[in-house]
């Protein structure tokens, strides 16, 4: 059956979609094992508490059912009633029949440890209905994508992410360039967007002496189970770096059988394809003691060439360049002449430039085509810079493994382990060859003038290769228990590191090519030199004999994560019939880089601790409000920062508080109103929590002292760079607010609207003013210059100071924020024609996004708005029967002015279908798509129009 892996962009109603039969086979055994059983077979989530279950048998059941069927069967009698929550999301609740007191089990539990449920995700199941406002994409609404990867998903459907970047590979993403990019609310965000597998952080990409955001672009979106976000503060649940938002993916770990899944594509232009494999394979023995899954996948991409799309090639057409542009932008395809300080003359015609054409072979007299191509520069793009990539050649791959056995009723193990690994390739072509001409000397003997001439040819400054390589890998092992009480408790272990490699084969000219080509003179080892006013091959291949290997950086760079956790969660008492649940946390996690690309001999280390809480209390008994419900949750975290930049520095500790309020209620039936308060905090990066010391002067005249004698007269000072000893972690604090409606006069329709308030304070600013600003305005920086006492002498001659011996130049917390949004989300499915149509949309308004500096501060200043869309939308359409399924998706994002991005609208459609078979062969899915139909440019898209085509089977 098609509906549940379509391609589609649109979120239907979820509980409505059509279910998947399965081929079921249980024996009789207690019901809880029977649940879990019946979930790895059908492929869907079975939530129930030990409480409601309790003892209770399960009859043997077999059969090709649907979910609900089988459920069905296994609860007839039991005085158990069910109901689907969701696609693939059913929850078992006691019956009519049943005891009040076995109503409702704890309620909250982190995923690991909840009866039914084969997940080795730490966190809470999320909820878009929940006190915070979460967007949750499920399993079924993945697996209709039509997407390469989850931030490639995200791209479409998320529409806070503040990376509006496609998920091709580019140079421009960063690197590896096929790398994954999330940066909710802000195109600047990375740093402060988390990304989590399984609840759990991921080894971060080191980038010289930084540790960046995890890369988790290899991970097949077919193997994601389900995507929760927060586009918010959420310190208090996810420790620091949570400032802007959190993405989690959870894998899909309850698979069982075989599948395997083929995607090609190609663009318009007949370049640029691409490709997709897939396959996994899931495994539980009779019992269901033991479960085994493995998923492998790989995605491929072919580059696309600036030469071959001209709406990038024209704005770089070597007829628009001008003086001094040599190092900025690509040359034409010819050697060009400009006039530094005025015209020049050739053949008495005075002109400002000229060029020659990349095929003349010196059989015309010269000077008629410099004075036939006179006040025009050599048009087109030099050969070089024609075959630059708009986007790389990559190739990712992904390795899942899970292990989950159980140990003893209510005691199980689990082994994790997730391989990924990307490698792009492209050429590099940095700027033009270019040299200065004396008129009448030398190469230039016919041209006149008094002012030198530029020479600029059609070869790279900088030529060569990059090959890059991100190896990332994260093995999980873990426990999970019952404790007195109804509690569950868990221990996990999780050790992962990442491996870079980037290669860069470049090569330029050396110190002699210059002289070589301005005199016409051939250098003392005897290589010709090459005349720029003959035949073009010859002096191109003349000019190549020059070139050289440039020296570069150490290629080698890695990470390493640790992380150590302990849990425990259940009730604390009962209000109302209903469980209050606390969940515990204590963890220890230590990330570093054992040597920089920059110097192998230095390193850092950051260990923190934290312990977290997290309370959920169902408050209606208490206050008769309807569905009243309060989350509160806290984290204290502390950590310990050492780098070695040249020499040891003394550890730097940090410590961060972070806290967590919401309420939600249902004051009427299908209205939700909740509102919540969040922190979060960042540790600055840990190279820029060290200080610098260095000796230094000033031209400068001191106040304080001889107004005819600058600073340096009196010698060197001590001049300090860095982090003070008492810098803050930066600080963001959200608000947000909103209301969930869904109306029983709409059946299976959601409407959210949500309004969030994010605010930095006490941010760290490198402020950059320079030794001078604090020696002239001392009073309005007090301590940043220090002084030696106050001599008599120093009195006697009228000097206010004594002589300085030290100024620093530290970061401050004295930057602030303010990002204000609000979020709609709406969804509606309903019966059709024979099948069912499901409506999604989703769009952001950003009104507001500012950073503010210190006015006199040298560091790096945002755009007004942050350069970021302050709209940006998504909807779709999805309409499927048992067998077939066609969508369409539109994503639209608003005009960025600040970096002259135009507004952008893309369209996709996709069909499916379910092919016929044999009784008992594999289930075979056909799915066609077209992307960008409308063929729509931009740089972050080069492929613009593409045709794919997927390949489904299923044992």
């Amino acid at each position: 059956m098609v509906c549940a892996c379509a391609l589609t962009g649109a979120q239907a109603g979820a509980a409505g979609a059509a279910e998947r039969m399965a081929s079921v086979a249980v024996p009789a055994q207690p019901l809880n094992r029977a649940l879990a059983e019946l979930g790895r077979q059908a492929g869907v989530d079975i939530l129930a508490s030990s409480a409601t279950v309790g003892d209770r048998r399960a009859p043997p059941l077999r059969g090709r059912l649907t979910p609900s069927e089988a459920l069905a069967r296994l609860l007839a009698g039991s005085g158990l009633a069910f109901e689907r929550v969701e696609a693939d999301v059913y929850v078992v609740r006691a019956g009519p029949a049943a005891p009040l007191e076995d109503a409702s089990g704890p309620v909250a539990l982190p995923e690991l440890l909840v009866v039914g449920v084969r997940t080795q995700n730490v966190d809470q199941r999320r909820d878009p209905d929940d006190i915070q406002p979460y967007r949750v994409f499920e399993r079924s609404t993945l697996r209709a994508a039509q997407a390469h990867s989850a931030d490639d998903f995200l791209q479409t459907w998320l529409t806070s992410n503040g990376d509006s970047r496609q998920a091709i590979p580019r140079t421009a993403r960063g690197v590896p360039p096929s790398r994954s990019n999330f940066a909710f609310r802000d195109p600047n965000a990375q740093a402060k967007t988390l990304v989590l597998v399984d609840g759990r952080r991921m080894p971060a990409i080191p980038n010289y002496e930084r540790l960046t955001q995890a890369d988790v672009g290899a991970i097949p979106l077919a193997a994601i189970g389900r995507i929760e976000t927060l586009a918010s503060s959420s310190g208090a649940l996810y420790g620091l770096g949570a400032v802007n938002g959190v993405v989690n993916l959870v894998l899909d770990r309850e698979y069982r059988g075989a599948e395997i899944a083929a995607t090609a594509g190609l663009s318009k232009g007949g370049d640029g394809d691409y490709g997709r494999l897939d396959a996994r394979l899931g495994h539980s023995t009779a019992d269901g003691d033991t479960a085994v899954m493995i998923h492998y996948g790989q995605k491929r991409f072919n580059g696309v060439a600036y030469g071959d799309r001209v709406e990038i090639s024209t704005p770089l057409d070597g007829a628009q360049m001008k003086a001094g542009q040599w190092y900025s932008r690509p040359p034409g395809n010819g050697i060009t002449l400009f006039g530094v300080n005025g015209p020049f003359t050739v053949g008495g015609v005075s002109m400002s430039k000229t060029y020659i054409p990349a095929d003349y072979d010196g059989s015309t007299p010269i000077e008629a085509v410099l004075i036939q191509n006179a006040e025009k520069s050599a048009p087109g793009l030099a050969p070089a810079h024609r075959d630059r990539l708009l986007s790389t050649d990559s190739r990712t791959d992904a390795l899942l493994a899970n292990v989950r056995q159980r140990l003893w009723p209510g005691a199980e193990a689990y082994l994790d382990y997730i391989y990924l690994a990307g490698r792009d390739t492209y050429p590099t072509a940095i700027g033009a060859f270019s040299t200065r001409l004396t008129p009448g000397q030398g190469a230039a003997s016919m041209l006149a003038g008094s002012t030198p001439v530029e020479l600029v040819a059609p070869v790279p400054f900088i030529i060569g290769t990059n090959d890059v390589r991100i190896l990332s890998r994260r093995i999980t092992a873990g426990l999970v228990f019952d404790l007195p009480g109804r509690w569950r408790g868990g221990v996990d272990y999780a050790v992962g590191d990442v491996r870079s490699t980037q290669v860069l084969s470049d090569r330029g000219y050396d110190g002699l090519s210059r002289p070589a080509v301005a005199s016409g003179v051939s250098p003392a080892d005897g290589r010709p030199a090459p005349n720029p006013f003959g035949d073009q091959a010859r002096f191109l291949a003349d000019l190549d004999r020059y070139q050289e290997a440039w020296a570069a950086a150490d290629p080698y760079a890695s990470s390493r994560l640790e992380d150590m956790s302990l849990r425990a969660s259940g009730p604390v008492g009962r209000i109302g019939g209903r469980d209050l649940t606390l969940s515990l946390t204590a963890q220890q996690l230590w990330e570093g880089m054992p040597s920089f690309p920059t110097d192998p001999r230095n390193h850092l280390s950051m260990r923190s601790r934290s312990l977290f809480a997290e309370l959920r209390a169902p408050l209606e008994g208490l206050v008769g409000v309807p569905g009243l419900e309060l989350q509160a949750a806290a984290r204290r975290q502390v950590g310990r920062a050492r780098i070695f930049r040249g020499s040891p520095s003394a550890p730097v500790e940090k410590s961060a508080d972070l806290y967590l309020l919401g309420l939600k209620a249902e004051p009427v039936a299908g209205l939700i109103l909740r509102a919540s308060y969040a922190s979060g905090a960042q540790l600055p990066p840990a190279d820029q929590l060290a200080s610098t010391t260095s000796m230094s002067t000033s031209f400068v005249v001191d106040p304080k002292r001889n107004p005819n004698q600058p600073v340096y007269a009196e010698g060197w000072f001590r001049s300090v760079w860095g982090a003070p000893a008492d810098l803050r972690p930066d600080q963001m604090r959200t608000f947000s607010a909103g209301a969930v409606l869904s109306s029983p006069l709409l059946p299976r329709t959601r409407l959210s609207v949500d309004y969030t308030r994010i605010e930095g304070h006490g941010l760290m600013v490198a402020v950059n003013r320079g030794y001078d600003a604090y020696i002239l305005n001392e009073e309005r920086y007090p301590g940043a210059v220090i002084r030696a006492p106050l001599t008599d002498a120093d009195r006697a001659r009228g000097y206010t100071g004594g002589r300085i011996i030290e100024v620093r130049d530290l970061s401050e917390n004295s930057g602030s924020s303010l990002i204000e949004s609000v979020d709609m989300v709406a969804e509606h499915d309903l019966d059709l024609a024979g099948g069912r149509l499901g409506l999604g949309a989703a769009l952001t308004w950003q009104p507001t996004l500012s950073q503010d500096i210190p006015p006199d501060s040298g560091a790096y200043k945002r755009t007004p708005d942050g350069g970021s869309p302050k709209w940006r939308g998504a909807a779709g359409a999805r309409w499927s029967t048992s067998r077939f399924a066609a969508a369409a998706t539109i994503r639209y994002i608003d005009a960025n002015l600040p970096t002259a991005l135009p507004e952008r609208t893309t369209v996709d459609l996709s069909l499916a279908w379910e092919l016929p078979r044999a009784p008992g062969a594999a289930e075979t899915e056909l799915r066609l798509g077209v992307r960008n139909l409308l063929n729509r440019w931009s740089e972050d898209d080069p492929l613009k129009r593409r045709l794919e085509a997927t390949v489904t089977a299923r044992f």
